[in-house]
């Protein structure tokens, strides 16, 4: 019981970390390209990891499993981030928003389909209702923005939260033979490796030698908490409490996103936002329960 308060609290602290992050990288995207962040945190941010894993634990991984490691980097990493990226360029970002919050509710039919949990339906419901709050929060009342969105971007955002609830669901085998840090490690590493092959096409380093003091630092807190830590505190989640009850934790970076725009950027905050968000947490206890 202690060790799920644990992994709640975390889970928390991850939510809390990437809602953000959000914040963090819109504030870079006004002086960097979107592919250059992308580059610059996930490149960096595995390095460190994989310095991390050397120092703390053997890094020694079964050949069988090189290749699922590489497959969920790609997957979670790589896919994930440029289908992503691709979304936000072709509709708005609410829909985005919306699409990418599919993800838990992937997760939990998939994960009972392939037999890595049971089928529990309240969890089910807490899922769903999660979402509607989601939908709430993201569209503050106006429902029409959602059929303004254009098909390609929709259909990327769509893939996309695919994507992550895959790259959620397929460390669980992994989880179960080795740790955390180690699954985190290899699967940023070779999605790393992979977005890496962009550089010759897209890197700017002029675009980053320009870069303020302050967008530094901001890059600085994004590549060691929303990448470093998060990443590793939200597959240390799955191994503890699993899958479903991890993901509907995703529910809360929207609203963590909302209450940290409003904060750090004086963003407007709308009564739907609060509607939404009293919505998102009682989803995630029911959830608990």
């Amino acid at each position: 019981m202690e060790r799920d308060r644990l992994s709640d609290l975390s889970l928390l602290c991850v939510s809390l970390i990437w809602g953000v992050n959000i914040v963090a990288v819109k504030y870079l995207l006004a002086s960097l390209s979107p592919v250059n962040v992308i580059l610059v945190r996930f490149i960096t941010g595995s390095v460190l990891l994989f310095l991390l894993l050397l120092f703390f634990e053997d890094v020694k991984v079964p050949l069988r499993d090189i290749w699922r490691l590489a497959l969920l980097g790609a997957i979670g990493i790589t896919v994930y981030q440029f289908l992503f990226t691709f979304a936000l360029k072709y509709t708005s970002a609410v829909n985005v928003g919306i699409l990418i919050n599919m993800s838990p509710i992937y997760g939990s039919f998939l994960s009972s389909l392939l037999g890595y949990e049971r089928f529990v339906r309240k969890r089910i419901i807490a899922i769903i209702v999660g979402f509607f709050g989601v939908f709430i929060l993201m569209t503050k009342g106006n429902w029409s923005i959602v059929l303004s969105g254009d098909l390609r971007g929709t259909s990327l955002a769509l893939l996309a939260s695919l994507s992550w609830a895959l790259y959620t669901i397929l460390s669980k085998p992994l989880l179960d033979r080795h740790s955390p840090l180690k699954v985190t490690a290899y699967s940023m590493l070779a999605g790393s490796a992979l977005l890496g092959t962009c550089i010759p096409y897209f890197f700017d380093p002029v675009e980053l030698a320009r870069l303020s003091g302050t967008g530094w630092m901001v890059i600085i807190f994004s590549i060691i908490f929303s990448i470093i830590i998060a990443f590793f505190l939200w597959y240390r989640a799955v191994a503890k409490i699993g899958l479903s009850r991890t993901m509907i934790y995703q529910y809360c970076v929207p609203a963590a996103a909302a209450a940290a725009a409003y904060f750090v950027s004086g963003e407007k905050l709308h009564i739907y936002q609060l509607i939404g968000g009293v919505i998102i947490f009682a989803s995630v206890y029911l959830a608990r329960r």
